[in-house]
């Protein structure tokens, strides 16, 4: 997966005001501060279920969000009533760019998958202070290019990797972007709670069965550690996928 903005301060995204919360932002890096305190007074939070519905595939989006907690993915229905996950999206990540894009409507659904904490800055007031600030435009409209990038990975990576080449790079994806360093250096990332095997399997576009079995096997051969929802990716599986 690309580098869609995030946070990267040491402190949990959660935890930081709302002016700290855009100031770690990369697309807001550069905004001076009192214009950056005026977007600030429009930011609401947001408390969400799992499983809700944030925005919908072929709508509007509403506003700007940030993940602060918790989990979102990126689901696009497909024929037959089924979907796929696009994209899952951590704390420090954004969503619904396209509110700098005139009439430009939702690719992919933005559904929780665990109770989440969401900040939300309405539309119209994203799109005006884009507008009056081209570096906040270029870097939203970045972070919509690396999404749209990230999609185009995921089906050629469904069109041309068989499961278990498809999860190894998810599970390190995932870890990277979600997880944290295990306590001991040489143990790898660990990734909690982890996807359920029935999320993992609409990221990979497989079924359950095939992705437990495919867990089963990376874990005999030393890449994971499985406990309960929390997974560890060790290093041997990461240094597998290393960093552009």
């Amino acid at each position: 997966m690309n580098g869609f903005d995030r946070h990267t301060s040491p402190i949990p995204i959660d935890r930081v005001d709302d002016m700290g919360m855009l100031e770690s932002l990369a697309a807001f890096r550069g905004t001076s501060p009192e214009d950056l305190g005026v977007l600030a007074k429009q930011v609401a939070r947001l408390s969400r279920a799992a499983k809700a519905v944030v925005l919908r595939e072929g709508e509007l989006a509403d506003g700007l969000y940030v993940v602060l907690r918790g989990r979102v993915h990126l689901t696009r229905a497909l024929p037959g009533g089924r979907e796929i996950i696009l994209g899952s999206l951590g704390p420090g990540e954004l969503f619904g760019e396209t509110v700098v894009v005139d009439n430009l409507t939702m690719t992919s659904s933005a559904i929780t998958s665990l109770p989440t904490e969401l900040a939300r800055i309405p539309a119209e007031k994203v799109a005006a202070f884009a507008v009056a600030h081209p570096e906040v435009l270029r870097g939203l409209m970045g972070s919509l290019a690396a999404r749209m990038s990230d999609v185009e990975a995921v089906a050629s990576d469904l069109a041309l990797c068989d499961v278990e080449a498809r999860l190894r790079r998810l599970l390190v994806q995932l870890a990277r972007r979600q997880g944290r360093p295990a306590m001991e250096a040489d143990e790898g990332w660990v990734l909690a709670p982890v996807p359920t095997q029935s999320e993992l399997a609409r990221m990979v576009g497989s079924c359950r069965e095939t992705v437990s079995r495919t867990l089963t096997s990376m874990a005999k051969a030393g890449d994971l550690i499985a406990r309960g929802r929390r997974l560890t990716v060790r290093p041997q599986l990461m240094a597998r996928f290393p960093l552009a």
